[in-house]
């Protein structure tokens, strides 16, 4: 049985190589391995990076951001994930020019939530 963030990378991975043909379910299953591995490198307890935000990451990406042109790029997965969780976590100080920019993330994070 999958883990959740085992299953997240499941699904992520079949929404990226989605297509008109069929997929073998082994090609989608080994790349959810490699992003799976991916993700579980991000863990970082001093910033408060555990599984399970990482699962929750990586839904966000899947229902959000995973379109079947990325297939398997592994890099826009971990980039993507690395900017997600920076924002959910951030590991450096923003400078006030950059801090309007945030301020425009949290108006579309409130208008996502119906906030």
């Amino acid at each position: 049985m999958r883990d959740e963030l085992q299953q997240a990378c499941f699904d992520l991975a079949r929404i990226t190589k989605w297509s008109r043909k069929p997929i073998d379910a082994t090609t989608i299953q080994a790349f959810s391995e490699q992003i799976a591995q991916i993700a579980r490198e991000q863990v970082s307890d001093p910033l408060g990076i555990d599984i399970p935000l990482i699962t929750r990451a990586v839904r966000y990406l899947a229902n959000a951001h995973a379109t079947p042109p990325m297939d398997e790029d592994t890099q826009w997965f971990y980039d993507m994930l690395r900017v997600v969780l920076e924002i959910a976590r951030p590991n450096s100080g923003i400078d006030e020019e950059n801090k309007e920019f945030l301020r425009d993330m949290r108006d579309g994070i409130e208008k996502s939530l119906g906030d």
